[in-house]
């Protein structure tokens, strides 16, 4: 009969830790364990679930884990060519500036 296996994630929730820290856990005590979605044997949860208790790594409530925050790509300022010295300068260009449309006539 095949072993009964826990899923990192749910051993994190019931022991109030974040995926992080029972991975980091899970590292110390030689568990291969790659990521929240790996499976554990329950032998190897039981040890985790006394080693996190014995060091007071328990929580009522599991924390979230803060989301990596995702840069927006930098946005390329339009070139000006009008004003080479100004670039040579080291200076940023001067913004272009369009003219107002012509009203069309009413009739």
């Amino acid at each position: 009969m095949p072993e009964k296996k826990i899923r990192v994630h749910e051993l994190a929730k019931e022991l109030g830790m974040t995926n992080t820290e029972l991975l980091d856990l899970c590292n110390v005590m030689g568990v291969e364990a790659k990521s929240q979605s790996s499976s554990v044997i329950e032998a190897q949860g039981d040890r985790l679930r006394r080693r996190a208790e014995r060091d007071g790594l328990t929580r009522p409530e599991q924390p979230e884990e803060a989301k990596p925050v995702k840069k927006a790509p930098a946005k390329k300022a339009a070139s000006n060519k009008a004003d080479p010295e100004a670039e040579a300068a080291g200076e940023a260009p001067a913004p272009a500036v369009e003219a107002p449309a012509e009203a069309a006539p009413v009739m």
